[in-house]
């Protein structure tokens, strides 16, 4: 597997363990958490079968807009996390 998509998959696997922290914590907005937790495996998944589509610089997940809509801190580690990936996909893939 190419380098770029190690280094996007990191940023997803660490997104992931953020999002399953705050459930193990009872974060109050379980339900949104949940969805954010299945839309990164999904792109995981598309990610490692080659299927997630490029960017081209312009394209974004829609991943961080998302959070930013719910999060109640925005400092969060998760709203970070997602930006992250964004921020990758955006410049790399």
């Amino acid at each position: 597997m190419e380098a770029k998509k190690v280094e996007f998959l990191k940023l997803i696997d660490r997104a992931l363990e953020v999002g399953k922290t705050m459930l193990d914590t009872g974060y109050p907005s379980s339900d949104r958490l949940n969805n954010l937790i299945d839309q990164l495996q999904q792109i995981k998944a598309e990610t490692i079968s080659d299927r997630l589509e490029p960017s081209g610089g312009t394209v974004t997940l829609g991943l961080a807009r998302e959070v930013a809509d719910w999060i109640e801190n925005l400092d969060s580690p998760l709203l970070k996390a997602v930006s992250a990936i964004e921020i990758y996909y955006q410049q790399q893939l």
